[in-house]
């Protein structure tokens, strides 16, 4: 029997196909990415209908109820024999503690990418990094989810630029180039002042770590531009491990399957 994990994010669907027995650290097989707000996004899934093994469906949605009831009410018509479950700010709160004021708010992408990195990496203190149409950095310790930051993308940092302001160009964020050098043209410097930004924070994330006495084990990252932050991260000195995960939200959901799918 297999699970389909679905992430909902902000600007794309992503899903996979899991037997039950997958290991969290191997990379999954049939998977598919879509455009939030494409024609294609549920017909994408029809494919799945002939498959009669897909026992559960695990999701993780960002978007609002109304949009996520429209995919689960189409996933329950051709899959009919697969139970829904969707992860919440609280879910298995008994395995890994919040230090959220209000647990249930935290982002359910947030909440399947700390169970992830508790289950994935036990023992471990570490950050987990997500580099999409937001970043967002946790600190996730043995016991407890301890919160984090939020701040604009890559993307949506340039976009800002761009539209705020009467002549700074908008520049492509999606670029080989991670090392952090001083710009010496407009579009090299808004590119690497993103650079710069992102690294600052997450240098800003390792000093509180510190200050709390918490020594990181391991930054875990990933998201639209993992790569870019991975490589950066690499570029300096670090004394914790760096490591990218291409698929951190739905490798928490399936982690969430195997610790039983409750939320209290």
């Amino acid at each position: 029997m297999s699970t389909l994990l679905i992430d909902i994010g902000n600007s794309r669907l992503k899903w996979a196909i899991s037997p039950n027995n997958d290991d969290l650290h191997s990379d999954f097989i049939d998977q598919g990415v879509s455009m939030n707000d494409s024609p294609n996004q549920l017909a994408q899934f029809n494919q799945l209908s002939k498959n009669q093994t897909i026992e559960k469906i695990i999701c993780s949605s960002v978007i609002s109820e109304d949009r996520t009831l429209v995919l689960e009410k189409h996933l329950k018509t051709i899959i009919p024999q697969a139970s829904w479950f969707q992860i919440n700010g609280t879910s298995a709160i008994k395995d890994l503690g919040s230090q959220y004021d209000q647990p249930q708010q935290l982002g359910t992408d947030r909440r399947a990418m700390a169970i992830g990195a508790h289950q994935m990496f036990p023992g471990k203190n570490i950050l987990v990094i997500s580099a999409g149409t937001a970043t967002t950095i946790d600190l996730i310790t043995p016991n407890h989810h301890m919160g984090g930051w939020i701040f604009p993308g890559m993307e949506l940092m340039a976009k800002t630029l761009n539209l705020n302001t009467a002549q700074l160009p908008k520049v492509s964020t999606d670029q080989e180039r991670s090392l952090l050098v001083i710009g010496t043209n407009t579009n090299d410097a808004i590119y690497q002042g993103i650079l710069a930004s992102h690294l600052g924070a997450i240098s800003i994330a390792q000093e509180y770590a510190k200050s709390q006495k918490i020594k990181l084990d391991l930054m875990i990252v990933t998201g639209g531009s993992a790569k870019i932050i991975s490589a950066l991260l690499k570029n300096f000195s670090s004394s914790a491990l760096v490591h990218h995960e291409e698929q951190m939200v739905l490798k928490g959901l399936l982690a969430w399957g195997k610790i039983g799918l409750n939320h209290e």
